[in-house]
């Protein structure tokens, strides 16, 4: 009788769990059924389906949470587009040259107007039956060793959602695990069981024959037929294959995103695996670091704020608490999860404005520069004229301000926060004043490697082929920096042959090579000699043209690696100019600049043109403490501000 009655009492507590957790999110779901309108039916299948029996209960629940967070989610409808698609799909499968891909998909973009797409809701388009099969295929991944750990909430966010982006509903799970995943398996050369999530994820980004690619603005997501054969995409589309692919197997990965890098323009999207210890290891497409360095260790580009995207509406996400007040697109979601803690080291900010908000705004927001504007990263509530900000990025500076009528509003002077925490208003000293010398109008992270490689490099010159005896002119004893380099030589012979001997174990970088006698400024020219180059883009001539854009190079480090020039008759060098492998962001001669300093709007200090003699522009008498921006009136889009720091341009 006893043994009955505990049966009866678990059953009944079991039940009454049930009753709880169908119950708990009651208010949410029926919002979202009424919301569903002539598709409730299908969503309330899905309810009924999993509401049989106590065993369904998770089920239940895990239905529950895709309904209540459907409205927020949505696919799109395009004849255009998905022909579009199955041209691309065509020429995915049978084309690998990136140029000929590129060529390809502009003539096919060409013929195609997208102005029919469609997008629709969720919750009035989801179908019972795919909805039940997506919810049983998640928990079946949730079994494996590679997820088992996940607790429902994690299981939910990782492996539950039926989606990636905006993609339309298909039956993603048929076309990968017959598309990719077994030729992603198979690259990993062990036994299935052996392999880990680590392993995985490190498979994920070795996409072959696949290339970066910006596509087209008015482009929704790829469908999941194409997905797995891209081989010319942005980043975000290398993410919904990681991801899409991810979940087939059970791993749990995510999608990682910056809304604008703090220091150059655009923002970016990667994977993270999610281990154990809830931490991000960060990946993309192609990656040569190990898994976990994929953003933290980019040398340009500094993330002010690392958001997740989510399933899951967020609570606190400024799309959930605004109301009626206008909010800017970069933090439009409400499927954003602030995630900063997690890859940095972060700090709070504390801004008193310079005037009230307008319209009575109730939030302020934190922009960094894309080169061109700022760019909301981050929100925090007004109180009294101030407001807090959570959790930010060192090392990087921030704009305060206001978000009203379509624009960003600077409502206080930037601030830097320094790597170790240190918090600098920049607002300029006009009673401190000081003199400028500028020599780039962009940083300097990507070109500073090749900088580094010059150092040893020698300038030689000699009266036999064969450098036997060379003079050594010049030796490169500190790293140049990333620009126009003059050295003056002092020599008292000509010489009939010059050259650049790069130093041991480098690959010879070199941009632009120029010589002079003396008080000449004709460049002096000759027969081009040195190390034959592997490749015709990186010749001899590239270190002659007179473009900073092209190199000479020798993609094998060996020694001795050189280039010069063969005289006609012996010269007496006087001067020699050179550039490392750059950007052309470095001041160009005959090109016009006019820099500006911040004080709460870009202000000038004039126009200068720049000049061969010195390669720099000179601005006396201009405020301390400011924000500065060099912008070049002839030519380019890369400018980037920076202060002015113990005779230094310091980029932000």
């Amino acid at each position: 009788m006893d043994r009955y009655r505990t049966i009866f009492i678990g059953f009944a507590l079991a039940s009454l769990l049930f009753f709880i957790a169908a119950c708990s999110n009651s208010i949410k779901l029926n919002q979202a059924l009424e919301l569903a309108g002539k598709n409730r039916s299908e969503l309330q299948k899905v309810l009924n389906h999993y509401m049989k029996s106590p065993v369904d209960s998770l089920k239940y629940r895990a239905a529950c949470f895709l309904i209540e967070n459907m409205d927020a989610h949505y696919s799109y409808q395009s004849a255009s587009w998905e022909q579009f698609q199955v041209e691309l799909d065509t020429l995915y499968k049978n084309e690998c040259d990136r140029e000929k891909l590129t060529k390809a998909y502009n003539s096919i973009y060409s013929r195609y107007d997208l102005k029919d797409v469609r997008y629709l809701s969720d919750l009035k388009t989801v179908k019972a039956d795919f909805l039940i099969r997506c919810i049983d295929f998640a928990f079946e991944k949730w079994k494996t060793t590679y997820a088992e750990h996940l607790n429902f909430d994690q299981f939910c966010e990782y492996l539950l959602p039926y989606r990636a982006g905006n993609e339309p509903l298909t039956t993603w799970q048929d076309i990968f695990n017959e598309q990719y995943i077994p030729n992603l398996f198979s690259s990993i050369n062990k036994s299935k069981d052996s392999i880990s999530s680590i392993e995985i994820c490190e498979a994920l980004r070795v996409c072959k024959c696949a290339h970066l690619f910006t596509t087209p603005h008015d482009v929704p997501d790829y469908n999941a037929r194409l997905l797995p054969s891209i081989r010319l995409g942005t980043c975000r589309e290398y993410c919904l294959q990681s991801l899409l692919a991810a979940r087939c197997i059970g791993v749990p990965v995510v999608i990682d995103f910056t809304p604008q890098w703090a220091t150059r323009s655009l923002g970016h999207e990667w994977n993270a695996l999610i281990t154990k210890d809830g931490k991000p290891l960060s990946f993309g497409m192609n990656d040569e670091c190990k898994l976990g360095e994929h953003v933290e260790l980019i040398p340009d580009r500094i993330p002010p704020k690392v958001y997740r995207q989510t399933f899951a509406k967020q609570k606190e996400s400024l799309a959930m608490i605004c109301g009626k007040e206008e909010i800017p697109n970069s933090l439009k979601s409400p499927c954003m999860k602030d995630v900063t803690k997690d890859y940095y080291s972060t700090t709070d900010l504390l801004i008193k404005f310079n005037f009230k908000a307008p319209a009575h705004n109730q939030f302020a927001y934190l922009a960094v520069f894309n080169n061109r504007d700022w760019i909301p990263v981050c929100w925090a509530k007004i109180k009294d004229d101030r407001a807090v900000f959570r959790d930010l990025h060192k090392g990087v500076l921030y704009m305060p301000g206001y978000y009203y009528n379509k624009q960003f509003i600077p409502s206080s002077y930037p601030v830097i926060i320094s790597d170790s925490g240190n918090i600098l208003s920049i607002k300029p000293n006009f009673k401190k004043r000081q003199s400028l010398i500028l020599k780039r109008k962009y940083q300097t992270s990507l070109v500073d490697r090749s900088c580094e490689e010059m150092v040893g490099g020698k300038f030689q010159a000699a009266n036999n082929p064969a450098f036997i005896n060379a003079v050594d002119l010049f030796t490169i004893k500190t790293k140049p920096e990333a620009c126009f380099q003059i050295v003056p030589i002092k020599s008292s012979r000509a010489y009939k042959y010059f050259r650049y001997l790069s130093p041991k174990h480098s690959i010879g970088d070199i941009a632009e090579l120029e010589v002079y006698e003396s008080n000449s400024k004709i460049k002096l020219s000759g027969k081009i000699i040195g190390t034959t180059p592997v490749l015709p883009e990186f010749c001899h001539a590239n270190a002659f043209d007179g473009d900073p854009l092209t190199c000479f190079r020798i993609y094998s480090k060996v020694n001795n690696i050189w280039i010069g020039l063969e005289f006609d008759e012996p010269k007496r060098i006087a001067k020699v100019v050179y550039i490392p492998k750059n950007d052309d962001n470095c001041i160009r001669d005959g090109e016009l600049y006019e820099l500006f300093y911040w004080d709460n709007k870009w202000v000038s200090l004039g126009k200068q043109t720049g000049s061969s003699d010195t390669y720099t522009l000179i601005y006396k008498d201009v405020p301390t403490n400011a924000l500065f921006l060099l912008r070049n009136l002839t030519k380019g889009t890369e400018e980037r501000i920076f202060t002015y720091e113990n005779g230094k341009q310091v980029w932000w």
